[in-house]
């Protein structure tokens, strides 16, 4: 009897791959706080540059999220960048969110 090939459900990610995506995803809150903060007025040195750049790169974080999200077409941000309850409805969202995701970055 031959073993039956395990059938991929749609949007399957490695185990690794998830918690590497999820563990991104929790930092959103803390990028959000960082991309307020980076304002380049501190006055030592060449801040204003140094603060741009920082400033884009957690700017394309943030919309990374953001847009993987919104394709989801539902409301899934707020259960992706915190460890709160996911409801039962929003699951296959969920997998949806993080395969987007995974295929973007």
């Amino acid at each position: 009897m031959e073993k039956e090939a395990t059938m991929k459900t749609e949007y399957q990610l490695s185990k690794h791959r998830f918690y590497e995506l999820k563990h991104f995803c929790l930092q959103y809150p803390e990028w959000k706080k960082e991309y307020e903060d980076a304002d380049g007025w501190t006055g030592k040195g060449d801040t204003t540059s140094k603060d741009g750049i920082k400033r884009g790169d957690l700017r394309a974080y943030v919309e990374l999220i953001e847009e993987c999200a919104r394709l989801t077409g539902t409301n899934i941000l707020q259960f992706v960048t915190t460890n709160e309850s996911l409801p039962v409805e929003l699951r296959y969202s969920y997998r949806q969110f993080f395969w987007l995701l995974s295929r973007r970055r």
